[in-house]
């Protein structure tokens, strides 16, 4: 019978994030034992439910990993989910997202290369990097222009790792998230629009056209690629993750509105945020040759989303209404 001190070793750095639990959860079950690692303490409950076997708390630094390895041993991969979440929470502190995206990666580069130089690092990049593109699927070798401070950083942070791998041998892959959405996300269209929804408006706004299309892949389908990542053979690649399907956003929230057994109208502005792209959609060619995904469909994972956001409660949802 194997022993927890023979599984291999996982890191999930921003371990309370959205993703980074979804990964650690997904990493526990495919026979890591994971580590993870947040600024504050969480609940030994919690964080067993969440997969990890122990979180190391404190501010993000070099002494903080050194003591890690110390305690239980280098990783055999690790998940660096520290970073901003989105464009628009880039665009609100600039300064902010240099430090959270290419400055903690930086630093976890340069630990990684003294403590644990065999390591596989994942880094969750972004569909951002891409730009302004038109419809259609999006291959890895597509040119690179981001249009966002958010998706900028990202780019910066791709090729210091790339760098890295070239000059020190770092083991680094690449991984370009498109819109990943699921529980307990309480961020973006999905939640705005559905607190919205349980606070009863029956006339709901959203910015852009409505024909912006977004390759949405549910955080479970997301997390699982992750862990098929982290054994996959081979080092240092750029991967699209998504469905390599494209669904405008006013689908989505017809869809959504459905969903959430609700009856509203949505109408947009037909003015969008700068720095949002007006099409993302994944090319997984790629993708496909290193696993097979089931992929959720977007009917069930939005369904799964509504089931957890009725769930929360009407204080807690429509009370961030205003």
């Amino acid at each position: 019978m194997t022993s927890r001190l023979d599984l291999p070793r996982a890191w999930v750095t921003g371990a309370t994030s959205f993703l980074g639990r979804h990964v650690a959860k997904k990493l526990a079950t495919e026979g890591f034992a994971v580590v993870g690692f947040a600024r504050t303490a969480v609940a030994p409950e919690i964080a067993t439910e969440w997969g990890f076997e122990g979180i190391v708390t404190g501010e993000f630094g070099s002494d903080l990993l050194a003591r890690a390895c110390e305690r239980s041993g280098g990783p055999a991969v690790v998940f660096h989910a520290i970073g901003s979440g989105s464009v628009g929470q880039a665009a609100a502190d600039p300064p902010g997202d240099v430090l959270r995206t290419f400055k903690s990666t930086e630093l976890l580069v340069d630990a990684l290369c003294r403590l644990a130089p065999g390591a596989r690092l994942i880094y969750p990049s972004s569909a951002a990097v891409y730009g302004a593109v038109s419809p259609g699927p999006i291959s890895e070798e597509a040119p690179v222009h981001p249009v966002s401070e958010y998706g900028r950083n990202k780019l910066l942070t791709e090729v210091m790792c790339r760098e890295r791998a070239r000059l020190q041998g770092l083991d680094v892959v690449i991984a370009r998230f498109f819109s990943v959405y699921g529980a307990p996300q309480r961020k973006l269209v999905l939640w705005d629009l559905g607190r919205r929804l349980l606070a009863g408006q029956n006339r709901v706004e959203l910015g852009g056209t409505g024909e912006e299309t977004r390759d949405f892949i549910h955080v479970a389908d997301a997390a699982a690629i992750v862990a098929v990542l982290a054994r996959a053979p081979g080092t240092s690649r750029t991967v699209n993750i998504g469905t390599g399907r494209a669904t405008s956003i006013r689908t989505l929230a017809a869809k959504y509105v459905a969903a959430m057994r609700a009856q509203a109208e949505i109408v947009f502005t037909g003015s969008s945020r700068p720095g949002d792209p007006l099409h993302q959609q994944a090319d997984i060619r790629r993708l496909s040759t290193i696993g097979q995904i089931a992929f959720m469909s977007l009917e069930d994972g939005l369904a799964d989303y509504a089931t957890w956001l009725r769930g929360v409660g009407a204080v807690d949802v429509t009370g961030a209404v205003g």
